[in-house]
């Protein structure tokens, strides 16, 4: 009977065991998403860059149109300086968004090491402040893009 229990719990020690991750693991998780969300916010700086750049330039062209012309090219300007606060919004709210999710991911992965309710604490923390954080980006790129519709 004893030696039919033996495997049984060797099982379950396996299964235990194999639930939780050891520091090593945990911290090559963090490692790999600080890494993805370092990646990921390059990339979305680059695509900003290129956005607020092409932004500046519509803007260039119709301060030129301005100095050439009259209210007409002011219209046109002041309409191009708009668009260009809009993009300009739009980027940086897109950074912000890959910044916050990079730390989310990067936090969520530091709870690899726990298990139980400090685990279940861990990940509200880190979805908690995720939330937070996508509030605050929310509201900077709104208050942008109503500063942008008062300039007209």
């Amino acid at each position: 009977m004893i030696n039919r229990l033996i495997p049984a719990v060797a099982i379950a020690a396996l299964f235990l065991a194999g639930c939780n991750e050891t520091p090593s693991e945990t911290s090559k998780d963090v490692s790999q998403a600080s890494q993805d969300a370092s990646q990921d916010v390059n990339e979305a700086r680059q695509d900003a860059g290129k956005i607020e750049n092409k932004a500046n330039e519509k803007v260039a062209a119709a301060q030129n149109v301005y100095a050439k012309t009259d209210a007409n090219a002011r219209e046109k300007l002041t309409e191009a300086e708009s668009d260009a606060m809009i993009s300009k919004a739009q980027a940086k709210y897109t950074v912000a968004l890959a910044e916050a999710d990079g730390q989310h991911n990067i936090a969520i992965e530091k709870c690899g090491v726990f298990k139980g309710v400090d685990k279940t604490a861990c990940l509200s923390t880190a979805d908690a402040t995720f939330a937070a954080n996508q509030a605050a980006v929310t509201a900077d790129r709104d208050e942008a893009l109503v500063r942008a519709d008062h300039h007209n």
